[in-house]
C-alpha cells in the first residue's frame, strides 16, 4: 500500500512557495529607477515601501510556515499509521511461524531434559530434533531398553504429536529411514 504522505506534502509546499508570489498586488516596488533629460540614471528607494514590503514578506513567510508545520503533521500521521498498519501485517504473517518455531524448541528442551534426568537412558548420545510437534530421535545407546524408553519419554511430553526412533542400538543394524507421512 502507497502512502499518499509525499504527494500531499509536495502540493503543501507547492502551495506554501507560492504565496508570497500571491500577495504581490500591483506596484509594491520601494525602488525605482529613472533616465533624466540627460541621459543620466537616478535611483530613488521608498524606505517605508522596503519596510512595507519586509513586514508583508514576514507574514506571508509566518503563514507558510504554519501551513508547512500542518503539512509536516498531517504527513507524519499517516506515515506513522502505515508503518503501524505494516507492523501488524508482518506480525500476522511472521507471528504463527515464530510461536511454531518456538514452540519447536520448547518441545525439544522438554523432551532433552526427560532422557537427562532418566538413569536408564544415555541421554548424552541422543539427539532430538522438532519440527511442527514431530520429535526425531537419533544417536547410538547400548540396548533395546534404552532405545523405547527413550522413545516413551518422548511421546509422552507435551506439544509432541509424532516420535520417529531413528536410535541405532549397539550392536544391531540401523533401523530404516521413516516412511514419509501423507496428510
Amino acid at each position: 500500500m502507497r502512502t499518499r504522505a509525499l504527494p500531499i506534502m509536495t502540493a503543501a509546499w507547492l502551495g506554501i512557495a507560492m504565496v508570497p508570489l500571491g500577495a504581490c498586488k500591483g506596484d509594491v516596488s520601494a525602488v525605482h529607477a529613472e533616465k533624466d533629460a540627460k541621459g543620466k540614471t537616478e535611483i530613488k528607494v521608498d524606505r517605508e515601501k522596503v519596510d512595507q514590503n519586509l513586514k508583508q514578506a514576514q507574514k506571508d513567510l509566518d503563514t507558510a510556515g504554519q501551513q508547512l508545520q500542518k503539512g509536516v503533521k498531517q504527513g507524519a500521521q499517516e506515515v506513522g499509521g502505515a508503518l503501524q498498519r505494516g507492523a501488524q501485517k508482518v506480525q500476522a504473517e511472521v507471528g504463527p511461524v515464530a510461536r511454531e518455531v518456538l514452540n519447536d524448541a520448547g518441545i525439544t528442551a522438554r523432551v532433552k531434559a526427560k532422557l537427562i534426568a532418566d538413569p536408564e537412558v544415555a541421554a548424552v548420545r541422543i539427539d532430538v530434533d522438532t519440527v511442527n510437534g514431530r520429535v526425531t530421535l537419533n544417536g547410538k545407546v547400548s540396548t533395546a531398553d534404552q532405545k523405547a524408553e527413550a522413545e516413551k519419554l518422548a511421546r509422552h511430553t507435551d506439544g509432541v504429536v509424532d516420535v520417529v526412533n531413528l536410535i541405532q542400538v549397539a550392536g544391531q543394524a540401523p533401523p530404516p529411514p521413516p516412511a514419509p507421512k501423507l496428510r
